[in-house]
């Protein structure tokens, strides 16, 4: 869902799962000049929170370390980055949600 959202808000997505020695990143997209690197968090209640109270500060770390990896690999080094969190809600008898939350490192 969360691809698909991107797909249809203009992203190019251009890598799923990107894994290195540091960590993952669930997608990775382009638009406007930039690669986003955007991690999606999916709840089916609210048992625990919000899925973006999921994202912790270590977690942010590790993902603008994975991203420098990812840049660095594919030099990319003429290219801006931003990293975004996309939230999809799946309640019982309802329409699925998805929250896109540009600029998680600036939270």
């Amino acid at each position: 869902m969360a691809r698909k959202y991107l797909q249809e808000h203009g992203y190019k997505i251009v890598c799923s799962n990107y894994r290195c020695k540091i960590g993952e990143i669930d997608i990775i997209a382009y638009k406007n000049d930039s690669y986003i690197f955007v991690e999606v968090k999916t709840r089916r209640n609210f048992s625990f929170g919000r899925p973006i109270e999921a994202i912790t500060p270590n977690k942010v770390r590790t993902i603008m370390k994975v991203a420098q990896c990812y840049m660095s690999n594919f030099k990319l080094y003429s290219f801006g980055m931003r990293f975004d969190a996309i939230e999809v809600i799946i309640l019982p008898s309802r329409v699925p949600e998805i929250n896109h939350i540009e600029n998680i490192a600036m939270i």
